[in-house]
């Protein structure tokens, strides 16, 4: 007997359906109801059709006892699916047997059993079985009912011949079709689960993913937030220290307070573009003072503070992405920063390095404080350690390499390395742009 498939073939455990709810399990009880009356109605023009004919009918009180023992039974259809459908099939059967004059009620309680056992049965192998039981059950008890005539002498062998297949036919798609809507039914609620089940971890998903990406935006955010306000609190404390010790001669102290107040105008404008940033929904990219056409004012800034800042270029230069250069000019930065803040240099040298295939900064000084001076340590006077992390993060998002650590001819060193492709080479660009990008430029 052919019937679609299940999602759950093969496997019972994976989906069976829910608990019957107090509303379907009304609904069952009203539904045999109704086909109680609708039976009333048929057993009596059935009773009244065959009236003064040659057929033998049950009578009335024997054929409304055969009435409620069919349609009761189906106020439990969705409870015990398969024990109803037994009891109904052999209800039917022997009710016929008995002369019942009507066959409309009971073949749309057969069909209406057959059909929830499929769509309900809490095993849907056994609801097949006991579906093809009942269906070979009824097709025998069919074969004998039409068969009856021919041996007792009736009609001609052709006429029951074709009334036996006319007979078996009609029967065999009645019950095929209702085995078939049951199983489609189950199939339609299995996969309706499914996919209730789906947009459940669906959501889950976009709530981790949200959560996430608010956990990435807080770091971006902190990163950010570091890189713009170390650099420059570092600058007006170094030079705040030095208008300190000099108020005795007011023009260097002049000059430093000057840098204080550059330096933090400086610091607001970049804080103000930040938030700019963070606040604009279409994330537009903003002008700054940052990647590396602004390293060379960097160092000059750095320059200004007492170190000696030595700034190379090496390779043929080339346009890299915003963000490669955004993130060569942060570690400079903080390179210089840390250098300013934990070690006694007197020189720092950048060079900017263009590769085939990659763009490399280096700073190194000339510091006696060694490693354990610098902010690598978890803790302690010398730093916290979020710059270097915060290096590492922008590194580590473009696929790059961090190298920080104690040089080995002394002092300390910081070098980056960020993938690259050779594009456009700025030496195209015109005769200007070649004098800047000879090899070893040095300012």
């Amino acid at each position: 007997m052919s019937a679609p498939d299940c999602p759950a073939d093969g496997d019972e455990t994976v989906w069976r359906r829910g608990a019957l709810t107090r509303r379907q399990a009304r609904g069952d009880v009203w539904l045999a109801a109704g086909l109680l009356g609708l039976g009333l109605v048929t057993v009596w023009l059935a009773s009244v059709a065959v009236e003064g004919s040659d057929v033998q009918a049950a009578a009335p009180p024997e054929a409304m006892a055969w009435l409620v023992a069919l349609c009761v039974p189906t106020a439990l259809r969705r409870r015990a699916p398969v024990t109803v459908m037994a009891v109904v099939s052999a209800v039917f059967i022997l009710s016929q047997l008995r002369g019942y004059p009507d066959s409309m009620a009971p073949s749309i309680v057969e069909f209406l059993v057959i059909y929830t056992a499929n769509a309900w049965a809490r095993w849907r192998r056994a609801a097949l079985v006991g579906s093809a039981v009942v269906t070979a059950a009824m097709l025998v008890w069919l074969g004998v009912a039409v068969l009856g005539p021919l041996q007792q002498g009736g009609p001609m062998l052709s006429s029951t011949v074709a009334g036996v297949v006319y007979s078996f036919v009609l029967n065999l798609l009645f019950f095929v079709s209702a085995v078939w809507f049951g199983r489609s039914s189950r199939v339609s609620a299995a996969r309706l689960h499914a996919l209730e089940r789906a947009g459940v971890d669906l959501r889950a998903a976009q709530e981790l993913v949200a959560e996430q990406a608010i956990g990435e935006e807080r770091t971006r955010i902190a990163r950010e937030l570091h890189d713009v306000v170390a650099h420059h609190v570092a600058v007006i404390a170094i030079q705040a220290g030095a208008a300190r010790r000099t108020l005795d001669r007011p023009e260097i102290a002049s000059g430093a307070l000057s840098a204080v107040e550059s330096t933090a105008r400086t610091a607001i404008d970049e804080l103000e573009r930040l938030l700019t940033v963070l606040r604009s929904q279409d994330r537009a990219p903003h002008e700054g003072p940052t990647g590396l056409a602004a390293l060379p004012q960097l160092v000059a800034d750095t320059r200004r503070l007492g170190l000696d800042v030595r700034f190379s270029t090496h390779g043929e230069r080339f346009e890299v992405p915003e963000s490669v250069g955004v993130t060569l000019f942060r570690v400079v930065q903080e390179a210089l920063t840390n250098t300013l803040k934990h070690a006694s240099a007197g020189v720092a040298d950048v060079r900017l390095r263009f590769r085939d295939r990659a763009v490399e900064v280096e700073v190194t000084d000339d510091g006696v404080g060694g490693a354990g001076s610098r902010p690598s340590q978890t803790s302690g006077p010398a730093g916290s350690g979020l710059g270097q992390r915060g290096m590492r993060e922008r590194v580590d998002l473009h696929g790059g390499e961090l190298h920080v650590g104690p040089h080995a001819k002394g002092g300390y060193r910081v070098r980056a390395v960020l993938p690259a492709v050779r594009t456009t080479s700025l030496a195209a660009s015109g005769p200007a742009a070649r004098s800047e990008q000879r090899e070893g430029r040095t300012t």
